[in-house]
């Protein structure tokens, strides 16, 4: 070959090499970029779900229209009949009211997600008696006898509530000294789902009312479901509404008294304003120093408990509150016309914004959310505010021109920060907890914490490299540095081919035959976690003690081959002495005995069975890695110490394993995020249940079963959706990180390969 021939072929390499290298340096930031991306699209999905809300004012034409909107929304477009008054001269005996200003009481139905959507009605008399009536198919119907309202209420503020098959009316004392509760049962139970039956009879009232009186010096009383408070500035009493439908027995007795502060007291602010939240089941108290506190009925009759108390960024009295209808939020005003927007669950605060002056707030304000709760409007009050008088909710029908509205823009107004990862008092439940809890359409409190999904992640992968690093961390061990390398040969591959078996196929017999094994054969399974280990060293301490001549008959290499017959012997000691075991320690059922005791009840798709199948398909990767970290310790450092008189053990452990250790532990890691991400094992083993439990025996949900299984269903643009977003974010910024870290380690302490131990 003559000299340029090799020139020019010198050139060639040249460039293939540049070639090469410029395709490889592309491929790796091409990899990086798609990371970056992958990340920066995962934040920018979850973002929205961190943003306080925002707010903007209204204008005044905008702001006209939603009033008049917000007077007769849609779902009571069918009451326009009230609007009549010759439906009612068909009827005997039932002349209307002649006075000016006193509209018919809309029934509203708490049983409903809009809670005014009842076309039950009551219209006033010209002898000032109240009737209900409703509107069928075949004209107008009473629902019972005209009530006789007494002296001295206040006719304008009269409520109806329907809740179930009975209807309760409650007007306020003029005075302000006491609540007229009076309740109607109702022949047909369900009157608002539609029309009265139309025959002669349903014109015939079936029953009478109820009343009693609630003593008091209460300005505002609250009724949802089967809440009712009255209040005073230095506390609130909770009554108990009676159940039964006829009888003589109190419409509602005293079943507690909250005392929130005291005459004079300077360290417990008096009440200035009370609100029932959706539900029935929430109640805000706002006080003198501006402050909100969250009361909450933990179960049906019993008395109110405190759940929290909210960061109001309010310093003056609160002078009146407003509940939204889709969900546990509300407004509150304080007399300096600052305005605040919270939710309930968590004691969120949403925003705080100067609105009002403070003149026009002295004046008398009633504020109301429109039936989306998306804007806020503010009118005034329908009542003149005396000193000293607590403050009172005018209900939608009673607002009169509105002065100042707000568009309210908080999509994901339920998931906050501490909502996500901090214990919440949830409705119904006995104390703060962390649930994940997808309920459904319309719900007004949607549990949506991070945490048990979370722990559920850790829980598994944990248990899972409980069963797998014993397992391949000592196959790695008698591979690399006790195996002949003929053995290593065909072993190796062998092993890592199970890394190739798909985890579907894995979670498919875990759920199928090793759940329902281990179910029934659970203190032969638990107690061969425990013999079979500690026989297997115990045989192998006596096998050391036995005769020279003996240990010669078999080799050092095929030591683990002479194991096999020990494995069988412990399995059937296992199987025989299990029930044994069981009758005397146990009952002779451990699983009664586990929740007779201590409370642990099991489910057949539990933490223990995801923790084996888990182990089983971490271990390949665990074994692959450890076998090439103890392989790349240089076998001079084994010579060397064996030279010195050393054992085989000895040199493992003082020698190998610490000049091994980092590798070893990069394998962990590495173990570790295999088995965060892992999905169709939990999928299908686990039983996919929220839980913060640290029982083997409970079911589990990680965070890669919970994207598998809802994100198909969420609504785009959701908070759930966006939730969803943010859990995929946290487990990819965790296995992100475990691996990557663990690679570094690995690749800056570990020596060159040096041959192995074969």
């Amino acid at each position: 070959m003559s000299a340029v021939d090799a020139s020019r072929m010198q050139r060639r390499r040249l460039r293939h090499d540049r070639l090469a290298s410029l395709w490889l340096t592309a491929a790796g930031l091409g990899v990086m970029v798609i990371v970056v991306v992958m990340l920066a699209y995962l934040v920018s999905v979850s973002w929205p779900l961190l943003k306080p809300a925002s707010v903007t004012s209204l204008p005044q034409q905008a702001l006209e229209q939603q009033v008049s909107d917000q007077q007769m929304p849609a779902a009571q477009t069918d009451l326009d009949w009230l609007a009549d008054p010759d439906w009612l001269s068909a009827l005997p005996d039932m002349p209307l009211a002649a006075r000016d200003g006193l509209p018919p009481v809309l029934a509203s139905d708490d049983s409903t997600a809009d809670s005014r959507t009842s076309p039950l009605a009551g219209v006033w008399l010209a002898d000032d008696r109240l009737q209900v009536v409703q509107q069928s198919a075949a004209g107008v119907r009473l629902r019972s006898s005209a009530i006789e309202v007494p002296a001295g209420l206040e006719r304008r503020q009269a409520s109806l509530v329907l809740s179930r098959d009975q209807l309760w009316l409650r007007i306020p004392y003029e005075e302000g000294d006491g609540l007229w509760l009076a309740r109607l049962a109702l022949s047909s139970p369900h009157a608002s789902a539609g029309a009265l039956e139309d025959d002669a009879a349903s014109q015939t009232p079936h029953s009478e009312w109820q009343q009693q009186w609630l003593p008091g010096t209460a300005r505002l009383s609250s009724q949802q479901g089967r809440l009712l408070v009255t209040a005073d500035r230095d506390g609130f009493t909770q009554w108990q509404l009676s159940e039964a439908s006829t009888g003589t027995k109190p419409l509602a007795r005293k079943l507690a008294h909250h005392a929130v502060s005291s005459s004079g007291s300077a360290s417990s602010p008096a009440i200035t304003a009370i609100s029932v939240l959706r539900g029935g089941r929430s109640l805000i108290v706002g006080d003198a120093a501006g402050g909100l506190t969250h009361y909450l009925l933990p179960a049906h009759a019993q008395p109110l408990v405190k759940a929290g108390v909210f960061d109001s960024g309010l310093s003056a009295p609160v002078v009146t509150m407003a509940p939204a209808h889709h969900s546990l939020g509300f407004a509150a005003l304080d007399a300096n016309g600052c305005l605040g927007l919270y939710l309930a669950t968590s004691e969120r605060r949403r925003q705080v914004l100067d609105w009002l002056d403070a003149a026009r707030v002295a004046a008398g304000v009633a504020l109301e959310f429109d039936n989306d709760d998306r804007r806020l409007l503010a009118s005034a009050s329908r009542e003149t505010r005396l000193p000293g008088k607590l403050a009172q909710d005018a209900p939608l029908g009673a607002l009169g021109k509105a002065y100042a509205g707000l568009a309210i823009h908080d999509p994901h107004q339920a998931v906050g920060l501490d909502a996500i990862f901090g214990k919440v008092w949830y409705e119904g439940r006995a104390a703060p907890e962390w649930i994940w809890q997808l309920e459904s359409t319309g719900t007004h409190e949607p549990r949506l914490s991070l945490v048990p999904i979370m722990w559920g992640t850790l829980k598994a992968a944990l248990v899972g490299l409980l069963f797998a690093v014993p397992l391949g961390l000592g196959c790695a061990i008698h591979v690399a540095c006790f195996m002949a390398p003929r053995q290593r040969s065909r072993i190796k591959p062998l092993l890592e081919m199970m890394e190739a078996l798909p985890t579907v196929v894995i979670g498919f017999i875990a759920a199928l035959v090793v759940a329902p094994f281990v179910e029934r054969e659970l203190m032969a399974v638990l107690l061969g976690l425990v013999l079979i280990p500690l026989g297997t060293m115990v045989a192998g301490f006596l096998w050391t003690l036995s005769p020279r001549v003996w240990r010669n008959l078999l080799p050092e290499n095929m030591a683990a081959f002479g194991l096999l017959p020990l494995l069988f012997v412990l399995l059937w000691l296992d199987v025989t002495i299990a029930g044994q075991v069981e009758q005397w320690w146990f009952d002779g059922d451990l699983r009664q005995w586990l929740f007779s005791h201590y409370g642990i009840d099991y489910a057949q798709r539990n933490t223990l069975v995801t923790g084996m199948a888990l182990g089983l398909a971490v271990m390949p990767t665990l074994f692959t890695l450890s076998e090439d970290a103890l392989s790349s310790v240089p076998r001079g450092l084994a010579a060397g110490s064996a030279a010195l008189g050393a054992t085989p053990w000895q040199s493992l452990r003082r020698v190998i394993l610490p000049a091994a250790a980092v590798g070893l532990f990069s394998a962990m890691m590495i173990g570790m995020g295999r088995a965060v991400g892992e999905t169709m094992i939990v999928l299908m083993v686990a039983g996919n249940t929220p839980l913060v439990d640290a029982s083997l025996f409970e079911g589990l949900r990680s965070l890669a079963a919970t994207l598998a299984i809802e994100l198909p269903e969420a609504e785009v643009g959701s908070s759930h959706y966006r939730l969803l977003f943010l859990a995929a974010l946290a487990l990819f910024v965790f296995t992100f990180v475990v691996n990557t870290l663990a690679e570094v380690l690995r690749q800056r302490f570990t020596p060159p390969n040096q041959g192995s131990w074969g």
